[in-house]
């Protein structure tokens, strides 16, 4: 049954049987009511209610076993166990129950996580139409509902520029982004004479503003369909940070940096966002986000490794590279915006036409070319 069904009626998908896929897309389109914005509002409410608590915990479990790390360190946690050299990378099996929780969450969430719109049990049929309906405004959809992975696609990912810059965009953010929740409480106990407990509590204010700065930019950017400007705005925020915590010797000036510095947190938000944008089908986007991941996920080796201990009391080092690697960041969204920039015009001054609601995507997979895709930048 198709999921383009006026109001859920079989009449429809019997009449599409042997249909060519540009008349059966056609009979699709037309047999679709378009949502009011009052149930296209109820449909995303529907949707946040149910995907983004679980998203919530699974990703602050994720965070949570990392940067507790940080506060556990000042603490005395190297002291009490003796964590020193290798024996945290190599020799730390034995302590790694401390994640169970996220993993027994992540088999859970793995039965309540739907795989797509189509597959969520919570929508009903007319909800899915509705949910398909303004998914479909940015990316290409299989007017059958056809699921499953195309290895053609996804190496179409792999291959494409587009996505590598993002990858190395992420690199960049996690270079900085993975050192901060390790060090950001032990870089405020060298700021001054405070306790252990003291310096935990003073690290959760940076943290806090850069809550509602995140939710702010993620929002503009949504509203004003644009990704690199924001990323590469969030990333210079971050660098000025790192920067002043870099040169800078007082107190209240390396603290004040330290909200700065924690905005390149929006960038990898934006990434993630960003990558989905820029392909057109699932099966490609799936190729982006492996490059993406693999790439950035290195980010780290460097990042938690550039704050050694005789760097104290400024890490100067670490904040400098910290810095350069977020000015990267900003220098590579600005340069992919550009790109997608010229992309979509170039497809505007040869009147290629926009891609269509419940287009059939036969044709396109096919030749492996999805010509009618709009980037937003």
């Amino acid at each position: 049954m198709s999921g383009f069904e006026k109001n859920g009626s079989s009449d429809v998908a019997y009449q599409l049987e042997g249909l060519d896929p540009r008349e059966k897309a056609e009979r699709i389109a037309a047999s679709f009511v378009p949502p009011t914005p009052e149930e296209e509002r109820k449909v995303i409410q529907k949707l946040d209610r149910r995907l983004l608590p679980l998203v919530f915990v699974l990703y602050s479990l994720a965070v949570l076993d990392r940067s507790n790390l940080g506060n556990a360190r000042l603490a005395g946690l190297t002291k009490s166990i003796d964590l020193s050299g290798n024996r945290y990378g190599l020799e730390a099996v034995p302590g790694s129950h401390v994640g169970l929780p996220t993993c027994i969450l992540a088999v859970v969430v793995f039965f309540l996580l739907p795989d797509g719109i189509t597959s969520a049990r919570f929508l009903t049929e007319r909800d899915k139409q509705i949910a398909l309906h303004f998914v479909a405004r940015n990316q290409r959809l299989d007017v059958g509902k056809q699921q499953g992975l195309r290895f053609r696609e996804m190496l179409e990912g792999f291959k494409d520029p587009k996505s590598w810059i993002p990858g190395f965009c992420y690199f960049g953010c996690n270079v900085s982004y993975a050192s901060l929740p390790l060090f950001v409480p032990t870089i405020i106990s060298e700021m001054g004479k405070w306790s252990p407990a003291q310096s935990n509590g003073l690290s959760a204010p940076p943290y806090l503003l850069c809550f509602f700065y995140i939710i702010t930019v993620c929002w503009l950017s949504d509203r004003f369909k644009m990704r690199g400007p924001f990323c590469a705005l969030s990333a210079t925020i971050g660098a000025i940070g790192f920067i002043i915590l870099a040169t800078a010797t007082k107190t209240g000036a390396r603290y004040f940096a330290l909200f700065m510095a924690v905005q390149i947190f929006a960038s990898v938000a934006l990434l993630l966002a960003w990558t989905a944008n820029i392909h057109a089908t699932e099966s490609k986007r799936a190729g982006g986000y492996v490059v993406l991941a693999t790439i950035g996920q290195c980010g780290p080796l460097l990042g938690t490794n550039v704050f050694p201990d005789s760097e104290k009391p400024y890490f100067r080092k670490g904040m400098w590279i910290s810095a350069a690697f977020c000015l990267l960041v900003a220098v590579l969204s600005l340069m992919l915006s550009t790109w997608l920039i010229f992309e979509n015009r170039k497809m505007a001054r040869e009147g290629v036409p926009e891609v269509e609601e419940y287009e059939d995507t036969s044709i396109a997979r096919e030749t492996g070319v999805h010509e009618r895709h709009r980037y937003i930048w």
